[in-house]
């Protein structure tokens, strides 16, 4: 063994000694949490929410499944678990008495009035399912809680219409005008329809080409303006329906084209899949790819938030994805007084307009961030070469963009797609990371979508006019 191996072994040894206490010591505070949190929620709401703590957590997320999800269960990808992540289901309390408190705690609760899912804010209309009110720990604001008072809540869709109808000729020289062609597009973790509307849509409105396209930029259910319901458990399968519901039916398209970034690359690649007839081209942008094997969703989570000091931004990511109570008291301070901190900031910076980036940090719920986190993210990294072996065996296109420096997502990822599926067109950015692939570089981003869809458009002109 060499001197340089040996040090670097000896460096990651005693970098691993403080890793090891501090988060033991938040196994512990956590588990605590846990049990502060049963007694909250029961003195504000009158019943202890449902967590993931112990033995009985299986059950009681079935219960939450039975109970919210509409009382459906899907099966997009093959799943046998509802949509529910390994890594929700798989974790382990460490230190065993205080699994013994929390069950305590649980039967106590549940003598006196039950464990349950929280309270109904309003009674269903017309058959309709009871939607759960925000928890007592959750913003309250107009922005926050107006989708409640809906009667048939759907997700915030920013749109921009087609101003013109492109006009082309039919094997007889008779002029036909086309329908306008439409776009959707899907944001990333921690973000909104603002990643799209704030950066790529002014460049994009500044060709004359624009004019032919509808474009939806879609806030995903929990995150920006969209609903943020207590009664679901964010599995892909509830992220795609209500994309349907509320774009596809909504705007009643027929065929469309998808452009998706980060985390929401393995939603776009799932609602392709289910309608892979009406899609026209998707468009990955930094997709989280790995190669589908068993344990891939425990290796997603240790590669995306692995349980690290330093950087900050790490730390807290690994509390977010870990630890379920410590991340509600992150969300507690940040999301619920989220009004509180932009005025601060904007005071202290004197900036009027904040960055899009840090208003999204704070647009969701503990509930919809920690489950979409794990049963999206997670799990949905296991889904994505079943999809898109659907989408190659239905001849569809499909184009993944990366930069060369994105740490963000795995090494060689575009490299690994291409190897698998040979009739994916990679494309990598020099110099470009997670969000610098589209941020910086707008125009460029903008050019080359428009030469995707109008390729692929020219393709179904050509293939319509011969038929």
């Amino acid at each position: 063994m060499s001197n340089s191996t040996f040090l670097r072994k000896c460096t990651k040894s005693l970098l691993s000694a403080p890793n090891f206490v501090v988060f033991s010591y938040l196994d512990f505070l956590d588990s605590v949490f846990c049990v502060i949190y049963k007694y909250l929620d029961e003195f504000f709401e009158g019943k202890a929410s449902p967590c993931y703590c112990t033995s009985t957590s299986t059950s009681t997320s079935k219960k939450m499944i039975e109970n919210g999800s509409n009382g459906k269960s899907w099966d997009i990808g093959g799943n046998q678990e509802i949509g529910m992540s390994e890594t929700l289901l798989g974790r382990q309390k460490k230190l065993k008495e205080l699994i013994v408190i929390i069950e305590f705690v649980d039967k106590l609760l549940s003598k006196r009035k039950g464990v349950g899912a929280g309270h109904c804010s309003q009674k269903p209309k017309n058959g309709g399912v009871p939607r759960l009110g925000n928890r007592w720990s959750e913003c309250g604001c107009e922005s926050c809680i107006s989708w409640i008072k809906t009667d048939d809540p759907k997700l915030h869709v920013v749109v921009k219409e087609a101003s013109s109808q492109a006009i082309t000729e039919n094997s007889k020289g008779n002029p036909i005008p086309n329908p306008a062609k439409n776009v959707i597009f899907l944001h990333g973790i921690l973000s909104s329809s603002l990643f799209w509307t704030k950066t790529l849509f002014p460049k994009l409105s500044e060709s004359e080409k624009s004019k032919e396209y509808n474009m939806f930029a879609v806030d995903l259910l929990g995150y920006g303006k969209s609903p943020k319901p207590r009664d679901n458990l964010y599995t892909l399968n509830d992220h795609v329906e209500w994309i349907e519901k509320s774009v596809v039916t909504e705007h009643q398209l027929n065929s469309y084209h998808l452009v998706a970034h980060s985390m929401g690359c393995i939603i776009a690649l799932a609602l392709a899949a289910k309608h892979s007839q009406s899609i026209k081209s998707i468009t990955l942008v930094a997709p989280p790819y790995f190669p589908s094997e068993e344990g891939v969703e425990f290796k997603a989570i240790n590669y995306f938030t692995p349980k690290r000091l330093w950087p900050p931004s790490a730390f807290i990511s690994s509390i977010m994805a870990w630890y379920e109570h410590l991340g509600r008291c992150v969300c507690l301070l940040m999301c619920r007084n989220h009004r509180t901190w932009e005025k601060v900031i904007k005071r202290l910076t004197g900036v009027r307009d904040l960055d899009s980036m840090f208003l999204d940090l704070t647009k969701h719920t503990h509930h919809s961030g920690w489950h979409t986190t794990h049963n999206v993210l997670y799990r949905g990294v296991k889904l994505m070469d079943i999809n898109l072996e659907t989408l190659m065996k239905s001849k569809k296109k499909v184009h993944v963009i990366v930069g060369t420096k994105d740490k963000s997502i795995p090494p060689n990822c575009g490299h690994n797609i291409k190897k698998k599926f040979p009739d994916v067109e990679v494309n990598h950015v020099p110099n470009a990371g997670h969000r610098s692939v589209v941020i910086r570089r707008e125009r460029d981003f903008a050019h080359h979508l428009f030469q995707i869809w109008e390729t692929h458009s020219s393709n179904n002109t050509l293939t319509s006019s011969s038929a």
